[in-house]
């Protein structure tokens, strides 16, 4: 009498969402028959009750030949995950973006986004559910419910909860701060900063209708513009830094902004910002430390050092009297503290967690509620233990938002429009290449841990 179990094996996958029967053997026996009651019996001595495929069971009782194994005889329903919550803007957040194809016009892009009072900013799209699946032995797979949206009303902003929509409180520009939402007002100064307005400090936006000169310091939460020009100033900007013409740092100017920076040239200065650098014109003998792009498809990148995430794409790079400049992509070397520094700080918040729990624990066991000193001890370990793990919470975000950041040099690239000169340095990470010749029309990109060079085709 044939045993079935010694002719086939059901397999069941490590998700247990896919079962397959297969066979022991390269052939099935002559004398092979098998009836449908026998192929239920064998499925039921694997403990498979969901998903039975019962085209499959009629094959295999309707005597199958070798070559169709193995045969998938169970599929699992899968889970399907709840989508997380998001925000849906009603308009547009940033700056209006360059045009960068021919003949765009660079001060097009000094637009900023701006909402008046009442009007409706964005609204919450609430978190879907998830639907559980079930694996082939008939066991539930719960599945990931969605998780809400974190972004919160900031300055000036009005968050309604019965309709989850958030609503301008003022006139003024709009920006977004990490979760948070702001309408920041705008100060303008009508004329070049003198010692009239002094160094200027502001919550919002702020217009400069002429230049800053040397020594002044202007500091933004929202969006800095500058009709003129700047020269050995600084300007720190919450925003996006818009200057018409452009910085004459004399080594000594330097500007900062956590969005983008759009300008019409550097000479000898620093710059500093977290998304893109647009340049019109030329970079010159600079510091330019940039989170994402470089654009300077119009100038010259002559001298200096720049440090980039992700792109830059210019005319031309070094001098034909061989200039030397350095061209740095991946990882910047502050986002490199930033992130040790909180980790060492998740580490030790994590043990004074870990202090706390047993200590809460000891104070329980002694359940002497009679004691004052033990009942101020037990509220101190509870504040304490709440305001240990809300600061673990926020290192986290932070790391988060750190990593997203953080570019990599295998996605970088340089793009050469026109000469890309000797003596210029060109690194990926770790890995390095100083130009010997000059090249005409090239890009630059890494890949399989090395340099390599292409010409560009137009």
């Amino acid at each position: 009498m044939l045993k079935f179990h010694d002719i086939f094996h059901i397999a069941i996958s490590s998700d247990r969402m896919l079962a397959e029967v297969q066979l022991k053997n390269s052939d099935l026996p002559a004398e092979f028959n098998m009836e449908e009651h026998d192929v239920r019996q064998l499925l039921k001595d694997y403990d498979i009750h969901t998903g039975i495929d019962e085209k499959a069971v009629r094959t295999l009782h309707s005597k199958p030949t070798a070559d169709i194994f193995p045969v998938i005889i169970a599929r699992g329903t899968p889970v399907k995950n709840g989508k997380d919550g998001k925000i849906n803007f009603m308009t547009n957040i940033h700056p209006t973006e360059m045009n960068r194809s021919q003949g765009w016009n660079f001060r097009d892009v000094m637009q900023i986004p701006s909402v008046k009072k009442g009007e409706k900013i964005a609204e919450v799209i609430m978190p879907a559910e998830g639907e559980n699946g079930k694996d082939v032995l008939g066991k539930i797979v719960q599945a990931k419910q969605g998780k809400p949206c974190r972004m919160k009303a900031g300055k000036n902003v009005v968050f309604q909860e019965k309709n989850q929509t958030f609503y301008a409180a003022i006139n003024g520009q709009l920006n977004v701060s990490g979760k948070n939402i702001h309408v920041q007002p705008v100060y303008e100064v009508d004329e070049t900063l003198s010692m009239k307005e002094g160094n200027l400090e502001f919550t919002g936006t702020i217009i400069i209708r002429g230049d800053v000169p040397s020594g002044y310091t202007v500091k933004a939460e929202g969006d800095i513009k500058v009709f003129g020009m700047v020269e050995a100033a600084t300007l720190i900007s919450g925003g996006s830094i818009f200057i018409s013409e452009g910085l004459a740092g004399q080594k000594k100017g330097c500007i900062r902004a956590e969005e983008s920076i759009h300008l019409g040239y550097i000479n000898q200065g620093e710059v500093m910002t977290g998304k893109d650098l647009y340049a019109e014109n030329s970079i010159i003998h600079s510091v330019c430390t940039v989170k994402s792009h470089v654009y300077c498809q119009k100038g010259n990148i002559i001298g200096g050092v720049l440090s980039i995430g992700k792109s830059l794409e210019a005319r031309d790079v070094g001098t034909r009297f061989g200039t030397k400049t350095e061209i740095m992509f991946g990882m910047d070397k502050t986002l490199q503290m930033q992130e040790e520094k909180l980790l060492k700080e998740k580490k030790e918040v994590q043990h004074s967690i870990k202090k706390l729990t047993v200590l809460g624990e000891k104070l329980k066991q002694q359940n002497s509620l009679q004691n004052s000193k033990l009942r101020i001890m037990q509220l101190k370990q509870r504040h304490s233990y709440t305001k240990t793990k809300e600061r673990l919470e926020e290192i986290e975000a932070s790391l988060g938002e750190l990593n997203a950041n953080i570019g990599s040099e295998l996605e970088a690239e340089l793009i050469v429009n026109n000469n890309l000169f000797n003596q210029v340095t060109v690194a990926f990470g770790k890995y390095k290449r100083i130009i010997n010749t000059d090249h005409h029309y090239v890009k630059m990109f890494l890949r399989n841990n090395e340099i390599v060079m292409e010409p560009l085709f137009h």
